[in-house]
């Protein structure tokens, strides 16, 4: 049976959490085709995965399926941004694309 977490930890383990609820969210946004602000997700990220190593080595040692699922929820939410960048571009090249043909059938255009 595990310990019961120190408070530092139980709070740590529910900004976790919260963290995790977040990237899942965004990359069900982004896929959606939502615009979405990452300004503080990093930051937040780093602040919390540095907390956990000050933690003491048992407790550390707890978070290991928490930090998989942060670690895969980023991987999830980069494909997934990735594939929302390639989307964006393919369509941004089909109206340049077409607006360089209007261009080239009607001079007056463009």
């Amino acid at each position: 049976m595990t310990p019961p977490l120190s408070p530092q930890a139980d709070a740590l383990a529910t900004a976790m959490d919260d963290l995790l609820a977040i990237l899942n969210r965004t990359a069900d946004l982004v896929a959606a085709g939502d615009a979405v602000e990452f300004a503080g997700l990093e930051d937040e990220a780093t602040a919390l995965c540095n907390a956990v190593v000050q933690l003491p080595p048992q407790e550390a040692r707890s978070f290991l399926p928490r930090l998989e699922g942060v670690l895969a929820a980023l991987e999830r939410l980069e494909a997934v941004v990735r594939k929302a960048n390639e989307l964006t571009q393919g369509k941004a090249t089909v109206g340049r694309a077409a607006a360089a043909y209007r261009r080239a059938e009607d001079p007056d255009v463009g």
